[in-house]
């Protein structure tokens, strides 16, 4: 097919039920392969071998395939969105990609997420070969989402794809496990803007005006909790010669009061749209500050060698395990968790407590602190006696740079002031009576 529509047409044609924003600019300047088909047999065979597919789910699986390649607009349209799926990650694209159903598709139609992310595992190795990224990285990054899927199609004929923008990172090749944890490209879009000390080599995040913070330092309206007699706004005043604006304590909080910085005695170090990697947190042993450290270098080794035209500053990560308020219920001497948080740049974000909920209580919509029954765990009894009291848990944001990997596991940022201060703020807002619905959930 030599593109004879333009893009409205086309997806006239295949009558998506969702399509990302964006996507008719790279549309326009796309090439095909000239490739006959969207998987090569002899990986699709080669699946199917692999986890043992019976001969009814094999057919079901070709004859998808088919249906997209015999449909000279869809094959044409597939193959676009393949190309562009295979390099959006390390593109830091902010295409929201998920399940999407061409109706021209009909009965097959189930079908197309899983194929349009299993036509992407090959090309995207194939991007990495060129690269020279060794096959050890790769090889077994797409089959962490694909053996779930393909026992989801021989045992429940069931083709939905689970969480497709985080599966889409192994189908693609774009996410890499380096040692303990995973690291993909991520572009850093928050409100903030990071310094260092020339001299002291001190770090500090200062946030940028007009956002409402309530007296704990956390985002006014968080977890539906407001605090309109204790709210404050940040600022930002900034001439040639410096700056005034609110810290962001590396505890995980914004500062009530400003902080001034003479510009010439300071750097900055983390902007709005600078690359970061991010980091994501599997399961299982070894959530220590020691892997950590261990899985950034790492990490910066291996896309300054493969990856050199990213200009990476350092490492970002959001996850209910950096709420510094946990800090309070565990023991902070043997709690990796207290530990390996200590570590970071701590900053609040918009949500809330939901995250934890999930992990923690398998529900994000659970009320422990209704709950009458005995919990499990150290975790869940001390999370629940926190909530009982009235105050909630949220999901906080971390920045770690580059040139402090090697100082993790001395609490790089945190100084014993910043947890003083934490501990004097902390919850703040539930600490006065509430008076005429000034603090309400």
């Amino acid at each position: 097919m030599e593109r004879p529509m333009n893009y409205k047409e086309v997806t006239a044609i295949c009558d998506f039920d969702y399509l990302p924003d964006g996507l008719e600019a790279k549309y326009d300047r796309y090439l095909p392969d000239g490739e006959p088909y969207l998987i090569p047999r002899s990986f699709l065979n080669g699946i199917f071998d692999r986890y043992q597919t019976p001969e009814e789910t094999r057919q079901w699986i070709e004859q998808g395939i088919l249906t997209i390649e015999e449909d000279a607009v869809l094959f044409h349209f597939t193959k676009f969105l393949v190309e562009d799926l295979c390099s959006a990650r390390n593109r830091c694209d902010e295409a929201h990609y998920t399940n999407m159903t061409p109706a021209c598709m009909k009965k097959y139609g189930e079908l197309y997420s899983f194929l349009l992310l299993l036509a992407c595992v090959v090309p995207s190795m194939k991007m990495l070969e060129k690269r020279s990224v060794p096959l050890t990285y790769y090889e077994d990054i797409p089959h962490q989402p694909l053996k779930l899927q393909m026992e989801k199609l021989a045992l429940q004929g069931d083709a939905k794809v689970h969480d497709f923008p985080w599966v889409m990172n192994f189908y693609t090749c774009s996410i890499f496990l380096l040692d303990r944890f995973y690291f993909i490209p991520y572009r850093f879009e928050d409100s903030f803007t990071m310094f260092r000390h020339r001299d002291t080599q001190e770090v500090l995040a200062l946030r940028h005006p007009g956002e409402d913070f309530r007296s704990d330092g956390q985002r006014n309206g968080i977890n539906d909790v407001y605090d309109s007699q204790g709210r404050f706004t940040s600022e930002w005043q900034e001439n040639a010669e410096f700056i005034i604006a609110n810290r962001i304590n590396p505890m995980g909080f914004v500062e009530r009061e400003t902080t001034p910085i003479l510009k010439k005695d300071w750097d900055t170090v983390l902007q709005k749209g600078d690359t970061l990697l991010a980091l994501h947190i599997p399961s299982g042993p070894g959530y220590t500050p020691d892997r950590l450290r261990n899985s950034m270098a790492m990490a910066i080794g291996f896309y300054d060698r493969y990856f050199p035209e990213l200009p990476i500053r350092g490492f970002w990560s959001s996850s209910w395990l950096y709420d510094t308020r946990l800090s309070l219920v565990l023991d902070n001497e043997k709690s990796n968790i207290v530990h390996v948080q200590r570590q970071f740049y701590n900053y609040p974000t918009d949500e809330g407590d939901g995250m934890l909920r999930y992990e923690v209580f398998g529900d994000r919509n659970a009320d422990p602190a209704l709950n009458t029954g005995e919990f499990p765990t150290s975790l869940q009894r001390a999370a629940a006696e926190y909530m009982r009291t009235g105050a909630r848990f949220n999901t906080l944001s971390m920045i770690v740079l580059k040139e402090d990997i090697s100082r993790i596991g001395s609490m790089p940022y945190i100084t014993d002031a910043d947890i003083e201060l934490f501990r004097g703020t902390v919850d703040s807002h539930l600490q006065r009576s509430e008076e005429d619905g000034e603090i309400f959930a």
